[in-house]
C-alpha cells in the first residue's frame, strides 16, 4: 500500500449523547461523571473516540444542567470539540447535536456515553462500511433465550437464530442520517420509543449493515454495570 492509498480524510463527526437522568443508576451524580480508573466515563469515552482515525470534532450533548461542568479543559484535551444541551429524550439529545454537526462531515457517528470501552477495530470496520454503504451498527449475537411477556405472562418465545443485540457507535452518511431524522419528524415525532438512530435509517427503507461487536462494549446503566466495568479494567481486559 502506497503513502497516498494510506492516507484516511479527516471527516468523521461523532455525537455523544449524554443527557439521560440515569435513574436506573441512582445517586446525585449522572452516569457520565462517574469515574472508572481515576477519569470520568465520559471522559474515558471521548479520548477513545478523539483516537479513532478521520475522526476530528466531537459533539457531547449533555443534560442542560451539566453544561458548565463539562466545559473545561480537561473535556477539550479528552478531544470535545463542542457540548450542547440535550432534549427530553434520547433521540430529541441527538436531533440538537446534528444541527451543530460541521459541513465538512461525510460520516456522523452517534457513540452513548456510557459505553467507554468499545474496540478500535470494530469502530474503524464500522467507519469503512459506512464509508461503502452509508450506515452500519455493532451487533452481538443473542446467546440467551429471549422470550416476549404481557404483565407476568409469557406469551411468545421467538427463535433466537439471526437475533442480535445492537451497540454503538452508530455509523451513517450524514445526509441519510439528517434526512433520517427529518422524516421521523414529519412522521409522527421523536420520542422515547426512538431507542437507536438505526431504526429511523430503516424507516426510511435503507439498508443498514451489521459489523461483529466485541462483547467488552459494556454499556454502563446501573451499580451492577459499573462494578463489572472496573473489574474488567482492574483484570486488564480493557483500557
Amino acid at each position: 500500500m502506497t503513502a497516498r492509498e494510506d492516507v484516511r480524510p479527516n471527516d468523521v463527526s461523532v455525537i455523544v449523547p449524554a443527557a439521560g437522568l440515569g435513574e436506573r443508576m441512582g445517586g446525585s451524580i449522572r452516569k457520565p461523571f462517574l469515574e472508572i480508573g481515576g477519569n470520568s466515563i465520559l471522559i474515558r469515552t471521548c479520548r477513545r473516540l478523539a483516537a479513532l482515525p478521520g475522526v476530528f470534532e466531537i459533539i457531547v450533548a449533555l443534560h442542560p444542567d451539566d453544561l458548565e461542568h463539562f466545559r473545561n479543559e480537561e473535556a477539550s484535551a479528552a478531544g470535545a470539540t463542542l457540548a450542547v444541551a440535550g432534549g427530553a429524550c434520547r433521540a430529541e439529545t441527538v436531533w440538537n447535536a446534528i444541527q451543530v454537526v460541521s459541513a465538512r462531515a461525510e460520516l456522523t457517528a452517534v457513540h452513548d456515553a456510557v459505553r467507554p470501552f468499545f474496540a478500535m477495530d470494530t469502530a474503524k470496520a464500522l467507519i469503512a462500511t459506512a464509508r461503502r454503504r452509508g450506515a452500519a451498527v455493532p451487533a452481538v449475537p443473542v446467546s440467551d433465550t429471549i422470550k416476549r411477556i404481557e404483565g407476568d405472562r409469557i406469551i411468545e418465545t421467538p427463535r433466537r437464530l439471526g437475533l442480535v443485540r445492537i451497540g454503538t457507535p452508530q455509523v451513517f452518511r450524514t445526509d441519510l442520517l439528517i434526512e433520517a431524522y427529518e422524516y421521523a419528524i414529519r412522521t409522527g415525532g421523536l420520542s422515547a420509543f426512538v431507542t437507536d438512530d438505526a431504526q429511523l435509517v430503516e424507516n426510511l427503507g435503507h439498508e443498514v449493515a451489521a459489523v461483529h461487536d466485541d462483547a467488552y462494549n459494556l454499556k454502563i446503566t446501573s451499580p451492577a454495570d459499573l462494578r463489572l466495568a472496573k473489574a474488567l479494567l482492574a483484570a486488564g481486559l480493557v483500557d
